[in-house]
């Protein structure tokens, strides 16, 4: 009996020193889970279809047309004229991109 004791006060100190060792332990503060970036696929499907860039083609190849957000920010195929006239702030519109036309 007095060996159960023994034992039961052993098991006894243990979890109180666990305790207490582990107590000033706190969690860190999970990081702010940043929003994966909204794709416009509309965006996506033009620029490949048309075969289009944002920065230029660095091989010289000359756009034939450019892809327009109007101010519904709805993406229009249009001419190149029609585009960098947009883009000079000439004619209403935000050239998105410049294209080599479909494949």
């Amino acid at each position: 009996m007095l060996r159960t004791l023994d034992l039961v006060k052993s098991a006894v100190l243990g979890a109180v020193i666990t305790i207490g060792a582990t107590a000033h332990v706190s969690a860190e503060p999970a990081e702010p889970v940043t929003p994966a970036p909204q794709v416009d696929t509309a965006l996506e499907q033009l620029m490949a279809d048309h075969r289009c860039t944002t920065t230029g083609f660095p091989d010289g190849s000359v756009p034939v047309s450019t892809l327009l957000r109007n101010r519904e920010g709805q993406l229009r195929v249009v001419s190149l004229d029609r585009g960098w006239a947009a883009y000079q702030g000439t004619a209403p519109g935000e050239l998105v991109a410049v294209c080599l036309g479909p494949r």
